[in-house]
């Protein structure tokens, strides 16, 4: 289809691909033609706010003060700084350095001639007209000159061109003879250009920095370009923290700096900090009306709002996005290969191919929009699709480590070690300071040390060691989980799911993202699912009950496999969570009580984002339980198939906001207007949501007091005319300051004698009798009302606590068991329960349900050797002596120089034998 998409188009193309007089781009515009948003205006949701750039150094208002300096000096200076008065543009050459430290490459300035030549032939390399720069600079000889070259020489395909335009001042260029900070910044920057056409980063990485720092701390340390170009290469290099110190430090000194506030932008989209990257491209809106144009958008506002929602998977609104920079910079190359990103995770393959093609027409051999749309395509998990966009890039440039990298964290991604230690390796041969692919061949190369086993569906891959005890465990609860989650998903992966047991914290961050760290203890990448050893530790984020965490994850692996990874998030989470099999908590049951109560839940069309950029502190916990929620209404109106039958939708490439309407009937609105009414009833049967509230009980007992009755009135008058007069004259009426009736004990004996299961009065009486105990806490004459609480408020974990306790320290401790129950199987990071558990089942001789509980308390923390031995010893009294060797020989990894343990193993494997 490539091939007769370029047959069609080539012959148009090619006749004016090198003419100087026409728009290549007009060409591509009218044989794939623009997506009609791009014809619209400015389409972003993004929230609004402002970002204050950091106070200028002293030093840099010292420096435009300084008494000798001439008024021309000085204006001069307050323009580099960034800190220009509107009196300093009186002249084209000022207002056009202001322009290119703004970003707007279109100022009518740089058109004017009597501008600096390398000044209007940076803006066209900014913009993406090359032919022109290189026109403007024929004859010019200079630092900055020969590096804007080579910049137009390599967008344009021409490479060798362009190392030989820089070849005289790699090899020739005593930087030690240079003595001024923005030609030593010039000179990093065409070092920078030479290592990207070479491939040879790493051999001027050394030399690059060493000249940026020589610029920015020994000749000029206000020398904010120095700090820019040292910022860039710093981020390149996936450094991000010292990348984001050296842009704000360049702020410091140029608080108008676009190029700052990019990286920043970018940096944030990467981190899926999408608020702060939206603050941010608003700044830089904001930098780009500065010189008159009110309704412009920033260039790189627009590329950084496009990235976040491509991040976002929403395709659609990145390409309408990226509109106002294209129909303003047709020929800018970032722009238009992050269109080609966007049309990739559209699935409309002959649409990019031939987008591809028409770049090609711009930039000959080109690998940027072939790696960007790899990227886009890998992100997205199309794992197929990325790796052949990607292994053209790499083929066109062979030496830029970039498309290896990516292709290496893929392969990772998707279980392809061998791939991927290919790819990483010689991606580090490139480039050895890039963080991100050196951490990821190291884990590469670590994994590949690990020892396996392996059943029907599973691949368990573990350091040797101690992890071998749990690893040798997981088969069997992965086989049963995998039949569960299959089951219920009506799907079956096609082949083995991969578990990555990390040893620590850092080499599971590693594993996901590249790098160090991350928030999390588990995930899947699709056919892999990695999981950090649940150990306590300096290394470690503690014990977990892995089989529900990783069931969770395995919920992924399937919804994605089912639907060729095009479901949304919510929609996989809300699958995920529902397969955890546990019911909710109380802290998640109460937020979505509160949040339905205040119309606080989150809109259809927001779920998605508040996975990854919530609005809100609270928006992210909000986006798990709401989606299951939103799941188990579906499945108690619809029923079981439901979900199943909108996934096929979403693999079959029905938008997300058709697949409501056309699997369930009802328009998205409607459905959330229903979802919600039956919402109410459930908060309802949880006891969170009594009528009358508390506070109705209050306003109603105020009223029937004649003195109380009378303030309420005089309140609400006060108020009334506070309201009149902010109506009037602007600003916000004064607070109601309503004084209600106070709630006393005889109150409260009075309401429950009137209310007597009404959830909120049982608590208060509960809290209130507490206040009068010894140690603050109910005690045994509570115990009735506690368990009216309980039944009162079934979601509540308060009461089952207390009764738990009281019971145990009474003389009937069997009856701690049922509320011991409803404790464990909600607790997700301790042991304790089911520890508990285990030895009440134990007092009464219900010993299965004592092993099954010891065996949990293992799967919890299956490094604590305490529940080794507890596990053992209630295996031995059902006689299941396969599962007690089992904990024995882990006893005897976990704790080696104890010889007890070996001979309690040969003392039961001579017992297995007698009794065999």
């Amino acid at each position: 289809m490539r091939i007769q998409l370029l047959a069609l188009t080539i012959g148009v193309l090619a006749a004016s691909a090198f003419a100087s007089d026409v728009d290549p781009f007009a060409t591509w515009r009218d044989s794939v033609p623009f997506p009609e948003e791009l014809a619209a205006g400015d389409p972003a949701d993004a929230a609004r706010g402002d970002l204050e750039a950091p106070e200028p150094l002293p030093g840099v208002l010292r420096a435009i003060e300084l008494g000798y300096l001439t008024d021309e000096e000085r204006a001069e200076r307050r323009i580099f700084h960034g800190l220009w008065l509107e009196s300093d543009l009186d002249r084209p050459s000022r207002r056009a350095d202001a322009a290119l430290i703004l970003g707007i490459f279109d100022d009518t300035s740089l058109d004017d001639p009597s501008v600096d030549v390398e000044v209007r032939a940076e803006a066209r390399v900014r913009r993406g007209d090359l032919q022109e720069a290189l026109d403007l600079l024929q004859g010019v000889e200079s630092m900055r000159a020969s590096r804007l070259r080579a910049e137009a020489l390599e967008g344009l395909g021409r490479f060798d061109d362009a190392e030989e335009e820089l070849a005289p001042i790699v090899t020739d260029t005593d930087e030690q003879s240079l003595d001024d900070a923005l030609v030593l910044t010039e000179f990093a920057r065409a070092l920078v250009v030479w290592g990207r056409l070479r491939g040879e980063p790493a051999a001027h990485y050394q030399r690059i920095t060493g000249v940026l720092t020589r610029a920015h701390q020994r000749i000029d340390r206000l020398s904010w370009p120095a700090l820019l170009a040292e910022a860039e290469l710093l981020f390149t290099k996936h450094n991000a923290r010292e990348g984001t110190e050296a842009a704000l430090e360049v702020l410091t000194r140029n608080p108008s700096s676009a190029g700052a506030y990019r990286l920043l932008g970018e940096w944030a989209v990467n981190t899926f900090d999408f608020e702060r990257a939206d603050v941010i491209a608003d700044r830089l809106d904001s930098m780009a009306r500065r010189l008159g144009d009110e309704d412009a958008t920033h260039p790189y506002g627009d590329l950084i709002r496009a990235r976040a929602r491509l991040r976002l998977s929403d395709a659609p609104l990145a390409e309408a996005l990226l509109g106002p920079t294209l129909r303003k910079y047709p020929r800018m190359r970032e722009a238009l290969a992050l269109w080609c990103g966007a049309r990739a995770t559209r699935y409309d393959f002959d649409r990019l191919d031939a987008m591809l093609d028409a770049f090609d027409v711009l930039s000959p051999n080109s690998a940027e929009a072939y790696y960007v749309a790899g990227n886009a395509l890998s992100e997205d998990r199309q794992y197929e699709s990325a790796a052949a966009y990607l292994a053209i890039a790499h083929e066109r440039r062979p030496r830029w480590p970039e498309p290896l990298i990516e292709r290496g964290l893929m392969e990772l991604q998707s279980g392809r070690d061998q791939a991927a230690l290919a790819a990483l390796t010689k991606a580090v041969e490139l480039d050895p300071f890039n963080s991100r692919a050196v951490n990821s061949l190291q884990l590469i190369e670590e994994l590949l040390t690990y020892d396996t086993v392996e059943s029907e569906h599973f691949i368990v891959r573990y350091r040797p060691g101690v992890d071998a005890v749990m690893a040798r465990e997981m088969l069997a609860d992965l086989e049963e989980m995998h039949d569960v989650v299959v089951d219920a998903m009506g799907f079956e992966p096609e082949r083995k799911t991969l578990i990555e047991l990390m040893p620590d914290h850092e080499w599971f961050a590693v594993r996901i993202t590249g790098m160090t760290r991350i928030h999390t203890i588990a995930a899947s990448t699709g056919p892999v699912v990695a999981m950090e050893a649940p150990k306590i530790g300096k290394k470690h984020e503690g014990e977990y009950d892995w089989v529900r965490v990783v069931r969770h994850e395995y919920t992924h692996t399937v919804t994605l496999a089912r639907t060729n990874n095009r479901i949304p998030i919510w929609f996989t989470e809300a699958a995920a969570v529902t397969m955890e099999l546990a019911p909710r908590d109380f802290n998640r049951s109460s937020m979505l009580a509160e949040m339905l109560r205040t119309d606080g839940l989150l809109a259809y069309d927001e779920l998605n984002t508040s996975f990854v950029r919530p609005k809100e502190p609270h928006h992210r916990s909000l986006a798990y339980a709401q989606s299951a929620w939103i799941w188990e209404y579906i499945v108690h109106r619809w029923g079981s198939e439901a979900p199943l039958e909108m996934m096929d939708a979403y693999a079959a490439g029905v938008r997300e906001l058709d697949v409501i309407p056309t699997v369930l009937g009802l328009p998205v609105a409607e459905f959330m207007d229903d979802f919600k009414a039956w919402a109410r009833g459930e908060v309802a049967s949880w006891g969170l949501s009594p009528s009358p509230t508390i506070s109705e009980l209050r306003l109603e007992e105020t009223l029937a007091d004649d003195e109380l009755r009378d303030g309420v009135l005089t309140s609400l008058s006060d108020f009334a005319q506070s309201v009149g007069i902010a109506t009037t004259i602007g600003g916000g009426p004064e607070p109601m300051d309503l004084k209600l009736i106070d709630l006393t004990p005889e109150l409260l004996d009075f309401w429950s004698v009137v209310h007597p299961d009404h959830p909120q009065i049982l608590r208060l009486r509960i809290e209130e009798e507490s206040r009068y105990t010894p140690d603050g806490r109910p005690d045994e004459g509570m115990i009735s009302l506690l368990e009216r609480y309980a039944a009162a408020c079934p979601v509540d974990d308060m009461p089952r606590r207390h009764l738990a306790r009281l019971y145990l320290r009474s003389d009937q401790p069997e009856k701690a068991i049922e509320h011991l129950e409803f404790l464990d199987v909600r607790e997700t990071q301790s042991e304790a329960y089911a520890v508990e558990l285990a030895k009440r089942y134990a007092a009464i001789g219900a010993w299965e349900q004592a092993q099954a509980k010891a065996e949990r308390a293992t799967r919890v923390a299956p490094f604590d050797a305490g529940n080794r031995e507890l596990a053992a010893a209630m295996a031995l009294k059902v006689q299941d002596f396969e599962a007690a060797e089992r904990h024995i020989m882990a006893l005897v990894d976990l704790e080696p120089q104890r010889d007890r343990h070996r001979q309690r193993l040969e003392a039961l494997r001579s017992l297995r034998e007698r009794s065999g």
